[in-house]
């Protein structure tokens, strides 16, 4: 039987501390359900970056991050600004057999 995703969702400053605090929860998040270290690492790096990124794109002092642990998968949404879609990065999640 499947479960129902797990949400949460984070409004940030766009200051670059909080890019890395976003890099650590998904990496514990990663970790938690089993990613290899590199997997873990390369997502963390990834949410890391499209955080700056948005952060960068100075439309807007405030950022919506969203974390969602689904059954098969981990995505992390972070908003790109006012206009823009949000940056999507999801990983698969490995299930025992």
């Amino acid at each position: 039987m499947a479960s129902d995703p797990k949400r949460i969702k984070v409004q940030l400053d766009a200051d670059p501390r909080f890019a890395a605090g976003v890099g650590g929860a998904l990496r514990y998040l990663a970790e938690a359900s089993g990613m290899s270290d590199e997997v873990c690492k390369e997502f963390q790096e990834a949410a890391v970056k499209a955080c700056l990124n948005a952060f960068r794109s100075g439309a807007g002092k405030c950022h919506v991050v969203e974390f969602l642990r689904a059954e098969d998968r981990i995505e992390v949404l972070v908003d790109a600004g006012l206009d823009g879609e949000p940056i999507r990065l999801a990983r698969p999640v490995s299930t025992p057999s």
